[in-house]
């Protein structure tokens, strides 16, 4: 293609944007466009996704004050590839929360491939995050993964006070309700009159108040591992990891093969959570990183960290039995074997932990009355995140914030059984306030459906048709759990 053509293929992009965005002011009540160019990524190669555009807008950092200061929204688009589009696209909302809808758009590429033939697919980095005023903490330790050990709590919590003091002026406008204006302003921006949400784990938090708030701007939403408003993740962490826990190791006792290699792995578990409470263990570990060898100290707190962050993938789950039986049995390589995983490039989420922590601290802190809190194999998994939110910015959140939400767009919920953090009883929970909500249950999922053997199809039919077939349902009712890994070794 040459340049000519190429300018002029943009000029007419932001030119229809531009007129579009006339016939609606937005939520901020002033004419706004959004100017969409080829990507580029970080690199400076080519994107991906073939066609994919970038582009910004300006929103108000405080609503109620529009002259005031401005925060740019980061959008990428890939625009559908029919010529002959349907005028509803999908937007995608991210989780974490924390999490760049950018940073995973790739990732997410063979879900909507199909849904892109004949609509457009939007991703928008929530304020607070990615590349729209991201509230990035220096931290040594990455509170998402398993890398912080008791030795390092003070330190962890004194980079988060400053972290704090760097973004007091920020952080009490990061919340839900702010972003679902910014979202509703990006729809207004580009043109859209309705549009198909997909919200996943904290997405769908976003994803349902933007359904009560702009009810006639949703034509149906897909809700992946519910979190809803009312639920407070930092009390209901050791709950849910300890229900997944349970789950997985029920699953290995059904099996004639798998319980007679390895036994009740829940058990094994809790007497080694309570033995590195005592007595922490050494493990030398290759860097995977650097390639270098590196001692780590295996204490409650990582192991606890460890076999959670595993309980979330369901390739992952399959080899906890085995990392499980030979740590107790002393054999502490396959729990090395771990770190090492969740040490590496791929596994590193890339949370906005100030965005995070403005949501936990402020909307999930004011849920009451709160859950009973529960340890996780010892340890308590929220004590880092409750302890910074005795310092973090205050923020005012709605009084009608947490709210079932009620709405009668068609609703697809997916649930995974064995979820650490959005159990199906959330989605139980939000489907009773919503008369078009279909509920379906994966049997052998963990956290996120979605990207799980042929749920892309399903979410793709949902969008298109507004209604569940009995192929969907047979496609979630077949994700059976995965058999455990069975070591021959003289270790099993």
């Amino acid at each position: 293609m040459d340049n000519k053509l190429l300018s002029n293929m943009i000029l007419s992009t932001i030119i229809s944007i531009g007129l579009m965005a006339c016939g609606d002011q937005g939520k901020y009540g002033r004419f706004q466009t959004v100017i969409l160019t080829p990507c580029e990524r970080h690199d400076g190669t080519p994107p991906i996704v073939n066609g994919a555009e970038c582009g910004t807008l300006s929103v108000p950092l405080d609503p109620q004050a529009a002259n005031g200061e401005q925060i740019n929204l980061a959008i990428k688009r890939w625009p559908a590839i029919s010529s002959v589009a349907e005028p509803d696209p999908v937007f995608i909302i991210a989780g974490g929360p924390g999490q760049s809808a950018i940073d995973v758009s790739d990732r997410l590429l063979p879900v909507f491939f199909n849904l892109r033939k004949k609509r457009d697919i939007v991703f928008v980095d929530q304020r607070g995050t990615g590349q729209s005023s991201s509230l990035h903490c220096e931290l040594k330790h990455n509170l998402s993964l398993a890398q912080l050990s008791t030795d390092s709590e003070a330190q962890t919590l004194a980079e988060l006070k400053q972290c704090a003091a760097q973004h007091q002026t920020l952080a009490p406008f990061m919340l839900t309700d702010y972003a679902v204006a910014d979202l509703d302003s990006v729809r207004s921006a580009l043109g859209y009159t309705q549009v198909n949400v997909w919200g996943g784990s904290y997405g769908t938090r976003v994803a349902l108040r933007y359904m009560a708030q702009y009810p006639k701007a949703v034509r149906s939403a897909v809700l992946d591992g519910l979190a809803p408003p009312d639920m407070s993740v930092p009390y209901s962490l050791g709950a849910g990891a300890n229900q997944a826990l349970a789950t997985v190791s029920d699953e290995c006792l059904a099996r004639h093969d798998c319980a007679a290699r390895y036994g009740n792995i829940e058990a094994h578990a809790k007497k080694l959570g309570q033995q590195l409470l005592a007595e922490p263990v050494s493990l030398t570990i290759d860097n995977p990183l650097t390639g270098e060898p590196e001692t780590i100290l295996l204490d409650a707190n990582k192991f606890s960290a460890l076999v959670r962050m595993a309980l979330y993938d369901r390739i992952m789950s399959r080899l906890l039995p085995y990392t499980i039986h030979a740590a107790a049995g002393g054999n502490f390589e396959p729990v090395a074997a771990l770190v090492s995983q969740f040490l590496g490039d791929d596994s590193q989420l890339n949370i906005a932990m100030g965005m995070h922590l403005s949501i936990m601290c402020n909307e999930d802190a004011g849920v009451s009355p709160k859950p009973q809190q529960e340890n996780f194999l010892g340890v308590d998994l929220a004590k880092i995140l409750l302890q910074a939110c005795e310092f973090w910015p205050e923020a005012r959140v709605a009084e009608n914030y947490y709210n079932p939400v009620s709405a009668n767009v068609p609703v697809l919920l997916l649930s995974g059984t064995a979820d650490p953090v959005t159990p199906p009883k959330r989605g139980n929970e939000v489907a009773q306030h919503l008369p078009n909500a279909t509920h379906l249950v994966a049997v052998g999922a963990h956290h996120g459906v979605t990207l799980q053997t042929c749920a892309g199809s399903v979410v793709t039919e949902f969008i298109r048709d507004l209604t569940v077939s009995e192929r969907s349902r047979g496609c979630i009712e077949s994700m059976v759990p995965m058999p455990a890994f069975l070591h021959g070794g003289a270790d099993a």
